[in-house]
């Protein structure tokens, strides 16, 4: 079951938030079966995320971490654009 924590104590199921399926006419069989498709990889990858998150093993990366990776990174690049090594 897909769950939304809002806090570390309370656990409510998605559907009591008012999150609902996708609905409507689909143009066809075909893009009924995407759209439930779709769906469902969705609500697995939140699953997962929400799972990862609660792991007290998860390593979390701050804002200021993660700009500096990116900005070495974007550095290199440019290096290597501009036939430099690095």
């Amino acid at each position: 079951m897909i769950t939304n924590r809002i806090s570390t104590t309370t656990v409510i199921p998605i559907t009591e938030l008012g999150v609902k399926p996708v609905t409507g006419t689909p143009a066809s069989p075909a893009k009924t079966h995407e759209v439930t498709e779709y769906e469902n990889w969705f609500l697995q990858e939140v699953e997962k995320g929400l799972t990862e998150a609660d792991d007290p093993d998860t390593r979390w990366v701050s804002d200021d971490e993660a700009n500096r990776s990116w900005e070495k990174k974007r550095t290199e690049l440019i290096n290597r654009l501009n036939g430099e090594i690095a």
